[in-house]
């Protein structure tokens, strides 16, 4: 159980970093990112997911 959730929040945060290199990308010098919000929601997941994952009830 515990390696499903480190391979989602793997990909969870690997989809993140593409969402931000893309948006970094496209987006004018100086702006915010248009889907910033998301992006910080997104990697909150991840990381959730990631530590849930160390947790004895899932060895």
């Amino acid at each position: 159980m515990s390696l499903v959730l480190v391979l989602s929040a793997l990909a969870i945060l690997l989809l993140v970093l593409v969402l931000f290199v893309r948006g970094r990308r496209d987006a004018p010098q100086g702006t915010p990112l248009p889907n910033g919000r998301s992006l910080v929601i997104l990697t909150f997941v991840g990381l959730l997911l990631a530590l849930a994952s160390q947790l004895p009830m899932f060895a």
